[in-house]
């Protein structure tokens, strides 16, 4: 499986809430039937500024004692008409319920008394449960026109714009509600966790649907490259350099069956080099090079044709790459970097040149998986089993999508068997590892991950999972002997342990600064860690810089592949998004409330020694 594993995360983030979405908001058209608010009955438009100070208490006018006395008689009689209106609505009357409150809104004698509000909410709830959801949006609106904080009147604004389809906009009054009511109305923290969760799936799917320009940090692919036996050794075999075998492509009348093997040559170098990008160049040259995939025999021009019938026939020479091999490379990256039709059409080519390719299956497998259609990829995996059961690769990537679908005791039975077939595979030895601390087998996943050590000792990879399990028992001085070492077998490149040595300084000594300064060194070091602008995004959040978190959270979209994986960075970054518009279009409302609840959140963490 292709799936990055997200490092362990001890830190408390703030975030919860929604988009932001500005639209123009207009009035609905009334149904037959259906009373209409009147504009006489419509407060003033509200003012440019919003403060914490509601604007329905106005300093009292000068009145004469009869003029007093009437306001009072209207505000009593507006009163009796809002209680007529609460029983008519108790008995499900919600057009003589709406005629009260109307009465209620116009014999008030002050339009922007908070008492009007309630009116206004408690009409919009009678026209809510008409289904007429527009003149329910316009009262809430105002409503929330009169007492800005209002959070009932949001909630049910909310609700009425979720059934109109302005999904962003409920979103964002449920987010307003949760912040204004301390997070504990239930019913705008549960709406405003459903909601984000289906913005996030729709992000996603979109994205989803982009094509790819990048490829993922050089660190993942070489780890999911290594995963690969025979990839190993063919990487391994020694080779002419790049730059002589760029020296003789640049021949003059150089045939095609001699250029594709001299590509395929050279793409090899640049991955042994983890040069994946330059890799990809050459592979995707070549394959324009050879009859076209998924067109059936016979396709492509009588060139085509031929180079591939004489790169066919020198690579069973022995004298140059497999095609097949070529096509499973160029697949595996285009899958990488998230192309996967185009991929899927590369694993199709390579099966159709070599039948029993056992690494594209697993690939493709991976590719199902992804794609989320289960059955075909256990079906991959069970054509692999009857090509060679004794194959390692095969239970290294069948114990990681166990592993994925929470299988443990599946997923240990099919590691240890990788493990014991191929004890050079460090992706086997890592995942073993990691499937018994998850199974509570504790000091078995100690052993394995101290014998890949002994095994792996240049792995960063090896000494970070092993730090995060430790993280996991306690063990934090040990975790952190780790993420050093891993730092200096990489050269300073691996990103992962910075990101993890930031997650153990704001731990042990509540040091957010210094987490954040960790977290800028492992996006320089790999701007292609998508982990490390998710912690940056995350630790924003901590220190309340919500512009730099949704910064964060755009980078990292940018550069993951999976459903899951998107959905949730897409839900934390709206989250973001909703708490940073809400503070830019009402700061007197919404910074103190934003401060309150990051202080409260801060508290909890720390009372729970997660600061």
């Amino acid at each position: 499986m292709t799936s990055r594993k997200v490092v362990v995360v001890l830190g408390a983030t703030v975030a919860l809430g929604v988009a932001y979405y500005l639209r123009s908001r207009r009035a609905g058209a009334a149904k037959p039937g259906v009373p209409r608010p009147s504009s006489a009955s419509a407060p003033p438009p509200a003012p440019a500024a919003v403060s914490t100070v509601a604007a329905s208490e106005p300093p009292a006018p000068n009145l004469t004692p009869e003029e007093q006395k009437q306001q009072q008689e209207q505000r009593e009689q507006a009163t009796k008409a809002k209680e007529r209106g609460n029983k008519r609505f108790q008995g499900r009357q919600y057009q003589l319920a709406i005629v009260e409150y109307t009465q209620a809104i116009e014999l008030s004698p002050d339009p922007m008394h908070k008492d009007v509000a309630v009116f206004y909410s408690n009409r919009a709830q009678c026209y809510a449960s008409m289904e007429e959801f527009e003149l329910a949006e316009q009262d809430c609106e105002s409503a929330l026109r009169i007492d800005p904080p209002y959070v009932k009147a949001l909630c049910r604004r909310a609700i009425s714009r979720e059934k109109l389809g302005k999904i962003e906009p409920a979103l964002l009054d449920f987010t307003a509600a949760c912040m204004l009511s301390g997070f504990q109305n239930e019913m705008a923290t549960t709406s405003t966790d459903r909601l984000i969760k289906e913005v996030g799936r729709v992000k996603a799917e979109a994205k989803l649907k982009e094509p790819m320009h990048l490829l993922p940090s050089p660190f993942f692919i070489s780890t999911f490259v290594d995963s690969f036996k025979e990839h190993r050794e063919v990487l391994a075999s020694p080779r002419r350099s790049a730059a002589e075998l760029t020296k003789a492509l640049q021949a003059a009348a150089l045939p095609d069956e001699e250029r594709v093997a001299l590509l395929a040559e050279r793409a090899l170098v640049r991955m042994a080099g983890r040069e994946y990008e330059e890799a990809l160049v050459d592979w995707s040259a070549l394959a324009q090079l050879v009859p076209p995939c998924g067109e059936g025999a016979g396709a492509g021009s009588q060139e085509q044709q031929q180079t591939l019938a004489a790169w066919t026939a020198a690579s069973q020479a022995g004298q140059a790459v497999a095609p097949a091999l070529a096509m499973s490379m160029l697949g595996m990256l285009l899958h990488l970097r998230g192309n996967y039709d185009d991929a899927m059409d590369r694993y199709n080519q390579a099966l159709a040149m070599r039948p029993s390719s056992i690494d594209v299956l697993l690939k493709r497998s991976s590719l199902w998986f992804e794609k989320e259609n289960l059955p075909q990829a256990h079906a991959d995996f069970d054509s692999a089993i009857a090509l060679d059961a004794a194959h390692p690769d095969i239970y290294c990537h069948r114990g990681q999508l166990h592993m994925l679908q929470n299988e443990l005791g599946k997923a240990i039975s099919d590691l240890r068997k990788a493990v014991q077939l191929d004890p050079a595979s460090m992706l086997a030895s890592i995942q073993l590892g990691m499937a018994l601390h998850r199974n509570q087998q504790a000091t078995e996943a100690r052993t394995i991950f101290e014998q890949a050590e002994a095994r792996f000792p240049s792995s960063p990879d090896v000494l970070n999972y092993h730090g995060e399990l430790l993280v996991e028992t306690g063990e934090l001085q040990l975790a952190r002997g780790k993420f050093d070492e891993a730092v200096r077998v990489s050269g300073g490149r691996f990103a992962l342990a910075h990101v993890n040595k930031g997650v153990l300084k704001l731990h042990e000594n509540q040091d957010l600064a210094g987490a954040i300064e960790l977290c800028k060194t492992a996006v320089e070091v790999d701007p292609l860690c998508e982990t490390a602008h998710v912690h940056m995004a995350h630790l924003c959040l901590q220190k309340n810089d919500l512009e730099s978190a949704v910064a964060s959270y755009d980078r990292a979209v940018g550069l993951l592949r999976m459903k899951q994986e998107l959905i949730d960075c897409y839900s934390m970054r709206e989250a973001a998004a909703a708490q940073l518009a809400l503070l830019r279009e009402q700061p007197a409302l919404f910074g103190p409330v934003m401060e309150e609840n990051r202080k409260r959140a801060a508290a909890a963490a720390a009372a729970a020694g997660m600061t």
